[in-house]
């Protein structure tokens, strides 16, 4: 069983770095977007119609796939001046709540990105702009980050089962 959580460890960690190397080019390529509309409308004096919007789909997508390497970092912020007075086991069982709880959050936040992200495929719903971009396309930014995010709790959760299993050895 742990060679096999290693193995869902390793490819998980693969995925998630790559969505984090997407999501830091998109944060570049937002950069560079912006530095242009500047340029374009100061010195050029003609304003783009997309930058606005190809933008905040760049930080859409970085936003929602920087979710899960921030979780596989421990990089979401922590309170713990409560947590690290409990002894253990009510630690343990804080750990197994949150972890529960954090599951079904995530959970239909998946399930009905995932839903309105095929609504909008169905019915051809394009943004309200020049560009007319079907909307499904930033709506599945949000479901694969919310995937990846779901994974990494589970995965988070069985470290620790594996780290306790190991300590009670």
């Amino acid at each position: 069983m742990r060679s096999v959580y290693r193995m869902y460890n390793r490819l998980l960690g693969y995925i998630t770095c790559g969505a984090a190397a997407i999501a830091g080019l998109a944060i570049l390529v937002t950069a560079f977007i912006i530095c242009y509309e500047i340029f374009a409308r100061s010195v050029l004096h003609s304003p783009t119609v997309w930058a606005m919007e190809i933008s905040t789909y760049l930080l859409i997508l970085a936003g929602f796939f920087g979710m899960s390497y921030t979780m596989r970092t421990h990089g979401h912020i922590c309170v713990d001046f409560l947590y690290s007075r409990f002894p253990r086991n009510v630690r343990r069982v804080l750990d197994i709540l949150t972890t529960v709880l954090s599951l079904f959050a995530i959970y239909v936040c998946m399930t009905e990105s995932t839903n309105y992200m095929l609504m909008s495929l169905q019915m051809g719903v394009v943004s309200p702009s020049l560009l007319r971009v079907p909307l499904w396309i930033p709506q599945t930014f949000m479901v694969i980050g919310f995937v990846l995010l779901f994974l990494e709790i589970i995965n988070h959760f069985l470290a620790d089962f594996f780290a306790d299993e190991k300590e009670e050895k």
